[in-house]
């Protein structure tokens, strides 16, 4: 199993879009941030960073912000079809939300790497209370995927110490041969 995570790196110039520093949610920067004071503002990240390279079965695809606001606020985010995976619930200071799980949509995605390449999503902030504003610095995607490392990896050893003897791993079983002894 391995993980890979990639950042949304571009918006809807002059359409769906927070209306102060709109750039700055994509710009990998988290020290600059893109706000908000409009109710249910929203923007919509149109490409992110994932190159499409096959990398294995993508078992689950999480989401999550690092963003927060002046009250009791929620981000949700949207596909573009405008299907609600959930709420995000930032902080009152900068940070990382929460991974939010959205593999199983409804109605589902199939989950490949060119899908992935193509994900767009939409960030919706819901003031609740007495928030007045909401900002947001950056939008990660993680994927988790199937893979397991090549199967058999052939390592020979050779030196003064001992002789020269093929040593087989098998790192797909994740059990690994003792060395040889040692005089």
């Amino acid at each position: 199993m391995a993980e890979f995570t990639y950042y949304f790196d571009s918006y809807d110039i002059g359409g769906d879009e927070w209306e102060t520093n709109p750039e700055q949610m994509v710009d990998n920067n988290l020290e600059t941030f893109a706000s908000t004071i409009a109710r249910d503002g929203s923007q919509v990240c149109l490409t992110n960073t994932c190159p499409g390279v096959d990398l294995g079965t993508i078992t689950k695809v999480e989401l999550r912000v690092y963003a927060y606001g002046d009250g009791n606020d929620l981000i949700t985010p949207f596909s573009i079809q405008e299907d609600s995976w959930g709420n995000i619930h930032p902080g009152t200071e900068p940070g990382w939300s929460s991974w939010l799980d959205i593999t199983l949509l409804d109605p589902p995605i199939p989950w490949t790497w060119a899908t992935l390449q193509s994900f767009q999503v939409r960030i919706v902030w819901t003031n609740i209370g007495k928030a007045n504003r909401m900002y947001c610095a950056k939008v990660e995607i993680r994927v988790t995927t199937a893979w397991v490392p090549p199967g058999k990896v052939t390592q020979y050893f050779a030196g003064n110490d001992f002789p020269e003897f093929p040593h087989g791993m098998d790192l797909a079983s994740g059990k690994l041969p003792c060395p040889p002894p040692y005089d």
